[in-house]
């Protein structure tokens, strides 16, 4: 690839005139509650995976639509949901920190590798999940 070709892109790019608006506008109730694309985040050190919010999906079990009923209750209740939610992060939290130190604690009594491999497991990160 020469030269010519690698910056031709990167020119196109400059000539585009920047026209997206960044200011912050306060967003009333209706308005937030149109807004989509909530998920859970599972973060591993630097590993992120979303997964998607119960009311961002399709699930359909018989005849019954359990994520239409989850976006009706979102719906009525907004506070009770995200309530429910931050406590199930929260839970969610607490839960993995007690599981990573109690492996911790378990393979430290391994006789001959506990002391050697428990110190490097308690550097690994400890996985986390956040709701946005």
């Amino acid at each position: 690839m020469n030269v010519r070709s690698a910056l031709l892109p990167l020119a196109g790019l400059l000539a585009v005139p920047f026209s997206a608006s960044a200011a912050l506008s306060e967003m009333t109730e209706d308005e937030l509650s149109a807004v989509s694309g909530q998920a859970y985040v599972l973060e591993f050190g630097r590993f992120e995976r979303p997964i998607a919010d119960l009311t961002e999906r399709n699930v359909v079990i018989g005849s019954y639509d359990v994520s239409g009923k989850a976006r009706e209750i979102e719906a009525d209740y907004p506070i009770l949901t995200n309530l429910a939610r931050q406590g199930a992060v929260t839970a969610t939290n607490t839960a993995l920190v007690a599981g990573k130190t109690s492996l911790i604690a378990g393979v430290a009594t391994v006789p001959g590798v506990g002391t050697a491999v428990a110190p490097i497991l308690a550097l690994t990160p400890t996985p986390t999940i956040r709701f946005e």
